[in-house]
């Protein structure tokens, strides 16, 4: 589990804050088994996909995730909603709300799990068959303590808008849930995901870890691509020839 708080103040750049943290990770270490959902989030068929896909249309590569695989299995799904529904009781929220699409399946165990009333918001600039159609359905969340689920936040883009149209609705959004805090391979933050209270299942090197650790990916491709995220090789880098013979 991986629990952030910051403040408006921590709008976190690489080079200025992130980098030096991330260059003291180890490109692959046995990851510790003793979060068991962790591990069975980063196991669970199809959510990590072998090979090297590029980030942000860049050379950089980075292991895609299949979010949505992670809800194929009750069990785990269940397991998933528990770990959120704790952390909402933390935060005091009335309301649990997911985002459109990734986010509600996530967030209606959540709310299942914490007895606590479901919603869920539509992707901004959302247009349905009715007029001014509201962008989010379900429970009121005028006036109350959201907590605000997605399936991963990066740069927090998604964050920041999805959550820009709680706040119009009346809502106060009092932190964020996600499967896979990804926000270590993310150039910037935006100030809104940095200040949000943030917990998330696993971060996204700690999945590639685990699936690499239960033998999902190479550990020659992972350990290429992961230093290729972190220290951002440049163009004329010959371990790019390493990594094309790896995959």
């Amino acid at each position: 589990m991986t629990t952030t708080t910051a403040t408006t103040d921590n709008v976190i750049a690489l080079d200025s804050v992130r980098r030096p943290r991330l260059q003291q990770l180890s490109l692959w270490t046995q990851p510790d088994a003793g979060d068991d959902l962790a591990t069975r989030l980063a196991t669970a068929p199809g959510l990590v996909r072998p090979g090297a896909a590029l980030w942000d249309d860049a050379r950089t590569p980075i292991h895609p995730l299949s979010m949505e695989s992670a809800y194929a299995d009750p069990q785990l799904l269940r397991d998933l909603g528990a770990r959120g529904a704790r952390f909402a009781r933390e935060l005091g929220a009335d309301v649990v709300v997911g985002a459109e699409t990734a986010g509600v399946p996530l967030a209606a165990s959540i709310a299942l799990a914490a007895g606590l009333p479901f919603a869920f918001v539509r992707k901004p600039g959302y247009r349905g068959h009715e007029v001014d159609e509201p962008p989010v359905r379900g429970a009121d969340v005028a006036g109350k303590r959201v907590l605000f689920v997605d399936d991963a936040v990066s740069s927090g883009s998604s964050v920041e808008r999805f959550t820009g149209s709680l706040v119009n609705e009346g809502a106060d959004v009092i932190g964020v849930f996600v499967l896979v805090d990804m926000r270590e391979v993310a150039d910037s933050v935006s100030s809104v995901a940095a200040a949000l209270p943030t917990e998330s299942v696993a971060s996204y090197f700690e999945v590639l870890d685990l699936a690499t650790a239960h033998g999902l990916l190479d550990a020659t491709v992972h350990q290429l691509t992961v230093d290729a995220l972190v220290n951002h090789w440049t163009n004329d880098d010959p371990r790019w020839a390493q990594l094309a013979q790896a995959a």
